[in-house]
């Protein structure tokens, strides 16, 4: 058996970037419309290569200048995201899922042109797993 780590990426309107220690591993562009956007983007190497530091998982999800709404100064933001470790056998079966964070599933309105969410999270390896230790959200609203 082997322990895998993903991001689900379901939904994204506008724009989400995924930066893990630093690098940056996901850059969705300017979508429109919450179009599904269904990724799973592996992030086993990366945490393997973080077994005896803090790693750092940070989610920064942008309202650049598009609004559906031309009557409306705010832009509507969603993302939705889960990070989950998978256990898989020796045929890659899988065996157990489960979510290393909260899921995040926002939806909001903004003022265009901002930083929407920067949603970042400190994991350490505990015994055969990460674990989360620390976690800060930022998020803006219209205003």
């Amino acid at each position: 058996m082997k322990k895998q780590y993903f991001i689900c990426v379901k939904h994204v309107d506008n724009r989400l970037v995924i930066f893990f220690n630093g690098e940056n591993i996901w850059d969705s562009g300017i979508v429109h419309d919450d179009p599904e956007m269904d990724v799973r983007l592996d992030i086993t190497r990366q945490f393997e290569h973080s077994i005896s530091d803090v790693c750092e998982l940070i989610f920064e999800g942008f309202n650049d200048a598009f609004s559906p709404y031309d009557s409306v100064k705010a832009n509507p933001w969603h993302f939705e995201y889960q990070v989950v470790a998978t256990t898989v056998d020796a045929n890659g079966n899988t065996l157990t899922e489960t979510d290393l964070v909260q899921p995040y599933h926002e939806r909001h309105l903004s003022n265009p042109n901002i930083r929407a969410i920067n949603n970042k999270y400190s994991f350490v390896r505990k015994g055969e797993d990460f674990v989360v230790v620390s976690n800060s959200l930022t998020q803006n609203f219209v205003v």
